[in-house]
């Protein structure tokens, strides 16, 4: 089987890794680089607190879960961190809805104080009077993941062509049967749509895609371990020494473009600094104004398309704690034509 899988994000790449570990015949082809897209501008929180639903909730913590053991099977050591997260982005009425659900579905969290807070996050200024603290969760530097996953596929045989863009489908009848691209056609028995906000034009998939902010700030000492999801703010510190940060983590911004975003990211420096009072040397080195895929009704959706034999969609936010359960899904359904009922509600077909 040929597989043409689209997108070398932390999706595309997963679904790559897995197919080319089963024996597929695997062609990624990706318009950049290995996660140059969405994921290269991701805030690369691993979790599965943010679920608007039980099924979206088992979804994710089984994620969460296959993100583990590929740190055990991969070295991921520069790539991905997990020392957990403190959360109150939200207040009042909300925290408790959010604190309720997370306790009903049994996620490991504990509610703090501000005395719990300062000994995990000492340097943190103005903590909360309660904050949820969610000890299993991590962070990922996604393009880091993207590319360990995609040199473990080409040692397997996979094919990477990038700086070549799919401009379109090849079709026989109602049969996809392979992708039109700038260097010409290319042939597949199988083509896997995993190219974030462009598998909507290319699939026709109904997106609701979401601009997201995301600052990176020059190197600094180690000033915080855990991700800060407070609630003006969200920020973390990579391994390198650069902070992440981004407005509050539920929401979009009104705009897409970094020119009328420029008052935005000057707020953000300045709650930082008002964070992280003991940092003299706060740098802005990035600001990064990417684009969310995010599929019309909120959630991933992961299958055929109906009315397209041979196109297959992987299109979700997020991304980054799916990426490597969904690779190993995907790639057992195509291979082994075993689906797992984790991905029954969604599946492509309640979209079109």
């Amino acid at each position: 089987m040929h597989v043409v899988v689209i997108g070398a994000g932390i999706v595309g790449a997963s679904i790559a890794d897995q197919l080319a570990a089963r024996g597929a015949r695997v062609t990624v082809i990706d318009r950049s680089g290995p996660g140059a897209g969405a994921s290269g501008m991701s805030f690369g929180w691993i979790n599965a607190a943010a679920s608007e639903s039980d099924s979206y909730f088992r979804f994710r913590l089984a994620a969460v879960a296959r993100f583990r053991a590929l740190c055990d099977t991969l070295d991921l050591s520069d790539a991905v961190t997990w020392n957990g997260c403190i959360w109150w982005e939200d207040e009042g009425e909300a925290f408790e809805t959010h604190l309720d659900a997370m306790a009903r579905w049994g996620y490991d969290v504990s509610l703090i104080g501000p005395d719990a807070f300062a000994r995990l996050e000492p340097n943190v200024a103005n903590p909360p009077e309660r904050a949820i603290w969610c000890p299993s969760e991590g962070a990922a530097e996604p393009d880091k993941v993207a590319r360990a996953l995609l040199r473990r596929a080409t040692a397997n045989g996979a094919r990477l062509i990038l700086g070549r863009e799919v401009t379109g489908l090849t079709r026989t009848g109602d049969r996809v049967t392979g992708v039109e691209t700038d260097l010409g056609p290319m042939s597949a028995d199988l083509v896997v749509a995993a190219a974030g906000i462009g598998s909507g034009a290319l699939t026709g998939l109904p997106m609701s895609n979401r601009p997201g902010l995301i600052l990176r700030t020059a190197p600094v000492a180690p000033v915080i371990s855990r991700i800060v999801m407070s609630s003006d703010i969200h920020f973390r510190q990579a391994s390198d020494g650069r902070l992440y940060l981004g407005e509050i983590f539920s929401g979009g911004i009104a705009t897409e473009t970094l020119d009328f975003a420029s008052g935005l990211i000057d707020e953000l420096m300045t709650r930082l600094r008002r964070r992280l009072p003991g940092v003299t040397d706060l740098h802005l080195e990035q600001a990064a104004l990417g684009t969310r895929p995010v599929p019309a009704d909120g959630f991933p959706a992961i299958g055929s398309v109906p009315g397209q034999d041979g196109l297959y969609l992987a299109t979700m936010h997020s991304g980054v704690t799916l990426g490597p359960l969904v690779g190993e899904l995907v790639a057992r359904e195509v291979v082994e034509q075993d689906s797992d009922p984790l991905l029954t509600p969604y599946r492509p077909e309640r979209l079109f």
